[in-house]
């Protein structure tokens, strides 16, 4: 497994990122670019693909002992999860692509034994990156308090019914509430970036979409924790590549108030 010189390794991941813009964005800014609906209703356009033949001949070059996990050539069936893999969304948010928000991400992460230990995050149309390393956790304590204002990123395509009752949860327990709109894994990196406290997510996600974002989380000293169990979420699952319900929380330092309420909306309400 890797597990020397994952700095090094990171810096290359950002500059694989950074070389899948302009080909992204050509297709992105192209009016006549054509969408395909894939068998389970989602679309795919040149950008997924052409991303995902990019990151797979790079990975393939520079590391070619450990296999790739890529949403554009998963086959159910056929998959058999390994300790270390690498699990790519060569393009997140694809619905945003097409309806051309901009807020669509690039995505590869290294899972080892279960857990992301590196990711890189793009986001092309603005040229930000965001790496992680989740071993290398920061935290500042901070303790929430029934005044606090809670900053919420929630999905701009995906907002169910219980997103909005567990909104009124909240109101209900006196938190004063911003919620930030973001599409694909932006969610996570607001987190990340300290721009939002929480990001539930009680609709069906592929462990592709989370990942990376999931370990730039964690270096930055956030998690990922499932609803049933209020465990961080596990890669490479048996059986399923789609993830649990969960609710992501910027700082761990506060995973006992916030885990609290989540626990006490769950049972009463789920």
């Amino acid at each position: 497994m890797l597990t020397k010189n994952l700095d090094v390794i990171i810096s290359q991941l950002e500059e694989l990122t950074q070389s899948l813009f302009p080909p992204v964005l050509k297709i992105y800014n192209d009016p006549k670019f054509k969408v395909e609906i894939k068998g389970d209703g989602s679309p795919l356009t040149l950008a997924d693909q052409t991303a995902h033949n990019l990151i797979l001949a790079y990975l393939g070059e520079h590391f070619p002992s450990i296999p790739i996990v890529s949403e554009e050539s998963f086959v159910q069936k056929n998959y058999k999860p390994a300790k270390e893999f690498w699990l790519i969304d060569p393009i997140d948010g694809t619905k945003e692509f097409v309806s051309r928000s901009g807020e669509f991400t690039t995505n590869i992460a290294l899972i080892q034994n279960g857990k992301p230990v590196m990711g890189v995050v793009g986001a092309p149309t603005s040229g930000k990156i965001w790496s992680g390393i989740a071993a290398e956790q920061a935290s500042k304590a901070q303790t929430l308090k029934p005044t606090n204002t809670l900053k919420l990123v929630m999905s701009k395509n995906h907002q169910t019914v219980l997103d909005r009752t567990f909104l009124n949860f909240l109101d209900k327990r006196g938190f004063r509430l911003q919620v930030i709109a973001r599409g694909s894994s932006l969610k996570i990196c607001a987190l990340a970036d300290h721009e939002a406290d929480l990001y539930p997510r009680f609709g069906p996600t592929s462990e592709w979409d989370i990942a990376a974002a999931d370990a730039v989380l964690r270096s930055k000293g956030g998690a990922i924790l499932q609803l049933e169990n209020l465990q961080p979420l596990e890669y490479g699952k048996k059986g399923s590549i789609l993830n649990p319900m969960f609710i992501a929380i910027s700082n761990f330092d506060q995973k006992a108030d916030i885990l609290s309420l989540v626990d006490e909306y769950t049972k009463n309400l789920l």
